[in-house]
């Protein structure tokens, strides 16, 4: 009977685990923390409440090894944040938007949100975030803290939520904003999707028959000698060259990646590239789409939710993420902040619209600016649909043809010979 009276005593113990918890004290409200034991999740609460303690938070396992393990509370947060992507943020605001509008509390929507989440790591983020809410912290502060997760548009959105306690309707307008973002985010992707496998599959037919085919005609080849023709011969000595050479182009190629990845994160690069968006014959117009459908978006959803027009300045320049348009939006916060119009600005730069320029001064004379932006950011995404479109329809024949012209000199290249043999073996040659 001892031994199974010890059995069942190490069973026991085996089965008690150690929760994390956060709560307030009834007297003074103070904040707790620290580590309770029981067998499940009711047992750590009932404990707490025998203590006398508001609950704030429970959690069990993977968080409460996570606590114990960083010693850097903020590289825990860090690690935890970066599991919360683009189109979490969206589902995120999404499902947050539906619960407060039907009356469920923050917190409450906080932790159903981290129940169901997909991804561990997301869950214990979120409820990183409850936490800071139930210790008093406004949500707009907290998520004003990972600015690698959260747009500023969202931060300032639920900053001016706070102000006029119209969080769900923020959420939801935030949500739509940045589901409409990140579709045309993958609309720009994929329309170059294609343009770049078509080049990858380019380069690697070329170098399969440079590398693999061409040496199969050596014999033949070496059997003409001088009587080669000369697109052959340059053939030949290219195949060489990509078996043998590799040594030196190899080095060099990489020299090239490195330099030139080098200098796109320089300022001189930046200013390169930024303008090359800009200014490309095919895939300019996409971009400057693509910029007015940002900026116009985001100042029309600031405006109307009330955030100053020199905050909502400074929030474009994030958003926006060209140095050309940088220089547009420093300089209309030294205006705005002259109490000068901002329209006049807008006509200086010759990459806005001159239509857009006439909406933005007639709003802004009418006071109805944030109403114009939205029709001029609903105009600019059908306008991005168009221009998305057509310019894959552009390229896909360039590339098509690009593959061909190679491809096909390749080809000529090696039948030449074969060709003039035939000819020399005909009667009377």
């Amino acid at each position: 009977m001892v031994p199974a009276a010890a059995d069942k005593s190490a069973a026991l113990a085996a089965s008690i685990r150690k929760f994390t918890y956060r709560a307030r004290r009834s007297e003074g409200g103070a904040l707790v923390k620290g580590v309770v034991e029981a067998h499940d999740h009711a047992g750590a609460v009932r404990e707490l409440r025998q203590q006398g303690l508001a609950i704030l938070s429970v959690e069990l396992g993977d968080m409460a090894a996570a606590v114990g393990q960083e010693s850097d509370p903020a590289r825990l947060r860090r690690r935890l944040s970066k599991a919360m992507s683009k189109d979490d943020v969206v589902s995120f605001c999404q499902q947050l938007a539906v619960m407060l509008r039907t009356g469920v509390p923050l917190a409450e929507s906080l932790e159903t949100y981290a129940d169901q989440a997909s991804k561990k790591d997301v869950a214990e983020f979120v409820r990183l975030i409850r936490t800071d809410v139930c210790e008093g912290e406004d949500f707009s502060a907290v998520l004003g803290k990972y600015p690698r997760v959260f747009p500023a548009l969202l931060v300032s959105l639920m900053r001016a939520a706070e102000a006029s306690g119209k969080l769900d309707e923020m959420l939801a307008r935030v949500s739509k904003d940045l589901s409409k973002a990140r579709r045309t985010s993958k609309q720009i992707k994929g329309a170059m999707m294609y343009p770049a496998i078509m080049l990858i599959v380019a380069v690697l037919a070329v170098v399969i028959i440079m590398v693999f085919v061409l040496p199969k005609f050596g014999p033949l080849f070496k059997a003409q000698g001088d009587r080669l023709p000369a697109p052959t011969k340059a053939l030949v000595w290219l195949s060489s060259f990509l078996r043998t050479g590799w040594m030196i182009y190899g080095p060099a190629l990489a020299a090239i990646v490195g330099g030139t990845w080098w200098y796109a994160r320089t300022e001189a690069g930046r200013i390169t590239v930024d303008t090359l968006k800009l200014r490309m014959p095919v895939l300019g117009h996409m971009f400057r789409c693509l910029y007015l459908v940002r900026f116009s978006s985001t100042m029309a959803t600031l405006l109307s939710a009330g955030v100053s027009l020199i905050d909502v300045v400074r929030i474009c320049r994030e958003v926006t993420g060209n140095v050309h348009y940088t220089k547009l939006w420093i300089l209309l916060e030294d205006r705005i902040s002259k109490g000068q119009e901002i329209a006049p600005t807008f006509r200086e730069f010759d990459f806005v619209p001159r239509n857009v320029v006439a909406m933005i001064a007639s709003g802004e004379k009418s006071g109805r600016l944030s109403e114009v932006l939205e029709h001029a950011a609903t105009a600019a995404e059908d306008d991005l649909d168009i221009a998305v479109k057509s310019t894959t329809s552009m390229v896909e024949p360039i590339m098509i043809v690009g593959m061909g012209l190679v491809v096909g000199g390749i080809a000529s290249a090696m039948l030449l010979p074969i060709f003039n043999m035939s000819k020399n073996m005909r009667p009377g040659h």
